[in-house]
């Protein structure tokens, strides 16, 4: 079982799992976090960490099994707009509107390197970390592509997307396999090869895209603001369209044959992804407007909540039949046995007796008669 994330402009973390019930597919929440105080811009998932960044300059760690804040950076000062685990977890890189991009150790949570003007003083947009956790690439305000060594901790080269023909870039992705990345900007979706170094294909929508989820290495879907979804492969020139939602397709998520999409009016859906057919399985209004999704693919983190509230209801239980033996006790006449709980360490049991003496139990002999032990290593002297 897996648990959808979802970031919304309120500056609510909702989690949602999908679960199967008398053979109906069913989406049940399974937490909800207010710990920004504003809108909600990204967020990434490693292991049992979920670091989400909004316009309040902070970005929160949250720990997924205890569903508590586990730590808070505030190292930015600007709005975070994007946030990025390495695959292998043991890094964060975070971008913000002041133009830095800072790289954070997740093990003391310490900052391990800073870029103070990663793209010039302009904002970073977006960061995208290779599969093979090596390097990463980032857009911001200046225009540029820029390559980061993450083995070496440095810039590797720069791009001008300018001279490329690509004007505000918003989003860059990179495929499962790390040879190819795509990059939006205005009505165009380039996508790049790495081997090539240069662009190998580039799709105009009729309507303006808003985010793009790699499938495989040779297929990709694209989610347009008018609602629509668009089926792309490298391989073949011709593209398939499907209707996902009535507005604007926010966000989407691909796992284990699914699709996770969010549109800006706060509707979830999941699809089962099958050769060429979307089949919906489930929807639901969320009552938020979506900003980013991501999933929690860890199932026993997402089991924690009900375990402790079943330790909870045992706990109850326990006391109210405590009390009611007592009350039984005390009503009937008789010894009767009542099962006693597991005595606390450090606990004592206090006896009270009535003022008759006939109830008191005998007096013992405080005086005994001492008695003059030999030890046994020793003989009797005569």
């Amino acid at each position: 079982m897996d648990e959808l994330v979802v970031g919304t402009y309120e500056g609510y973390l909702l989690g949602y799992s999908l679960y199967t019930e008398d053979g109906i597919n069913k989406l049940k929440q399974t937490f909800a976090t207010h710990s920004h105080t504003a809108s909600v811009r990204c967020i990434s998932v490693a292991g049992k960490f979920l670091a989400s960044g909004g316009t309040d300059d902070k970005v929160i760690v949250l720990d997924l099994k205890t569903r508590i804040e586990h730590t808070i950076l505030m190292n930015h000062d600007g709005t975070i707009n994007t946030v990025a685990f390495t695959h292998g977890g043991t890094h964060l890189l975070t971008g913000s509107d002041d133009g830095s991009i800072i790289v954070t150790r997740t093990g003391n949570w310490q900052m391990e390197k800073l870029w103070k003007k990663a793209h010039g003083g302009q904002p970073v947009t977006h960061i995208a970390i290779h599969p093979s956790d090596k390097l990463a690439l980032s857009i911001g305000g200046d225009k540029t592509l820029r390559t980061w060594n993450l083995v070496k901790g440095r810039p590797a080269f720069t791009i001008n997307l300018g001279s490329k023909g690509i004007v505000l870039p918003t989003e860059i992705k990179f495929s499962p396999g790390g040879d190819r990345f795509s990059l939006i900007s205005l009505q165009n979706v380039d996508v790049w090869t790495i081997s090539k170094a240069g662009l190998e294909k580039r799709l105009t929508c009729n309507s303006k895209p808003s985010t793009v989820q790699w499938l495989t290495d040779d297929k990709l879907f694209v989610g347009l603001e008018n609602g629509n979804l668009v089926s792309l492969t490298m391989s073949n020139t011709q593209a398939q369209t499907y209707h996902l939602h009535k507005q604007r397709v926010k966000c989407l998520h691909y796992e284990n044959d699914k699709l996770y999409s969010a549109s800006s009016a706060g509707e979830l859906k999941v699809w089962s992804v099958s050769d060429e057919k979307l089949e919906e399985i489930f929807h639901i209004n969320a009552s938020c407007r979506v900003t980013c999704i991501t999933l929690n693919r860890q199932s026993h983190l997402i089991k924690k909540e009900p375990e402790v509230e079943g330790k909870e209801s045992e706990e109850e239980t326990l006391k109210a039949t405590e009390q009611n033996s007592d009350s039984e006790a005390s009503d009937v006449e008789g010894p009767k046995k009542v099962k006693s709980l597991k005595r606390k360490p450090g606990a004592y049991v206090t006896i009270s007796y009535e003022d008759k003496d006939e109830d008191k139990p005998p007096s013992k002999n405080p005086k005994r008669k001492k008695r003059n032990k030999i030890p046994k290593n020793k003989k009797a002297v005569e």
